[in-house]
């Protein structure tokens, strides 16, 4: 058989790598926080560029799917590069967290698919988010969709009129 898989084999994100040390949050039960420790090195967010050191650095806590019953947050250095190609102090791009940076891109694809079938703040009320965000995350979603499936423009367009009562009182199918 292959290796054994260990607990936080799941939590492998590119670039980074999880700690052995799982610890919660003070005062919420069904949380827990996961640090990731730094395997590569420092990417301009604006070029690509690869530098050996950073501007300044900040410990970022994200938001990744539950498991079970338990909210699980990343704890993720995020660096900010003085890049020599472009001039400018960006924060560096990681590929795994969505547009808005404060949760993950799983998460952002979850409450995507959820959007599509319950109201928005159903799914917040189930992923314990704020509305906004969840429509936030719902836009992001189907950016993405459009993108992957674009719309086809029509070839033709029906126009026709169904009579609701008598009178002149009509409905405009466009089809």
């Amino acid at each position: 058989m292959g290796k054994k898989r260990r607990l936080l084999d799941e939590y492998r994100f590119p670039g980074f790598g999880p700690r052995a040390e799982i610890k919660g949050i003070f005062g919420d039960l069904k949380a827990r926080v996961i640090r990731l420790k730094r395997i590569q090195k420092t990417v301009c967010g604006c070029c690509g560029k690869i530098h050996w050191s950073h501007y300044d650095k900040k410990v970022r806590r994200v938001q990744d799917l539950s498991c079970g019953d338990a909210r699980i947050y990343l704890e993720v250095e995020v660096r900010r590069v003085l890049c020599r190609k472009c001039g400018n102090v960006k924060r560096e791009k990681l590929e795994w967290l969505a547009d808005n940076p404060f949760y993950t891109k799983r998460i952002a694809y979850s409450v995507g698919r959820k959007c599509r079938t319950m109201t928005v703040k159903d799914v917040a009320k189930e992923f314990n988010l704020d509305w906004d965000t969840v429509k936030t995350l719902d836009k992001e979603y189907m950016k993405k969709q459009l993108l992957r499936y674009p719309v086809a423009a029509p070839r033709v367009i029906g126009i026709d009129e169904i009579s609701i009562r008598k009178g002149h009182t009509y409905r405009i199918v466009v089809s």
